[in-house]
């Protein structure tokens, strides 16, 4: 078990070189394509769960800045990027949108172990799309897959949240805060990606490949 936990963090690491290279340049060439660098990259969107305990270690700004660059990467229609990102890592403030939202929706607060409405997490990273443009959706879920790999390979664990965006959105004493994010005229917060550092290791759900179908 332990030359399996050294093997799976050492793809990780060496991952995290190869994607954070990419994302700091500005023209790089796609990378050949080798048993290791296929088996590195399916390793890591293979091993990804979405965790929903965290430790209370704080993720540095240095490396939400990595993570985030990643994410801005993502392939976007038409280069428009239409999305705005917000990043939320202070703890007093997700404590202040968490009161604000459980004052108009007591019931969230009696889930066990309840701390804040993004699954306790230490940092959240908001999303909002371009309502104006029909593929902003899109472009924000690309995002939000390269952030929540990028920061897979750093040892952080992640959440993608629809239903704390939702409680924000439906919130009237929220909204000082959602004023307070300051999106763009147009922009609507569309969902959240909760970050930290893991304090759980779920097993992987299964998947249905009868999702998938050829056609001939």
């Amino acid at each position: 078990m332990k030359n399996v936990i050294k093997k799976s963090g050492a793809l990780l690491a060496l991952t995290a070189s190869m994607l954070f290279t990419a994302c700091n340049e500005q023209s790089v060439a796609p990378v050949a394509e080798t048993a290791d660098t296929a088996s590195i990259v399916t390793n890591v969107m293979m091993s990804r769960r979405s965790i929903r305990a965290y430790k209370d270690s704080v993720v540095s700004r240095e490396t939400l800045n990595e993570i985030l660059q990643c994410g801005i990467n993502a392939p976007n229609g038409k280069n428009l990027q239409s999305y705005e990102i917000r990043v939320i890592d202070s703890a007093a403030l997700i404590d202040s949108i968490t009161a604000a939202v459980v004052k108009d929706n007591p019931k969230i607060a009696e889930r066990p172990g309840f701390r804040n409405i993004f699954v306790n997490a230490p940092c959240v990273v908001c999303i909002a799309c371009d309502q104006h443009y029909d593929m902003a959706q899109v472009d924000c879920g690309l995002l939000g897959e390269n952030i929540i790999l990028a920061a897979w390979t750093k040892g952080i664990g992640s959440c993608c949240l629809g239903s704390s965006a939702r409680w924000i959105l439906d919130s009237p004493s929220a909204k000082p805060f959602l004023d307070r994010m300051a999106f763009s005229e147009g922009y609507q917060l569309l969902y959240c990606i909760a970050l930290g550092y893991p304090d759980e290791a779920p097993d992987a759900k299964p998947r249905r490949s009868d999702k998938i179908r050829f056609i001939d």
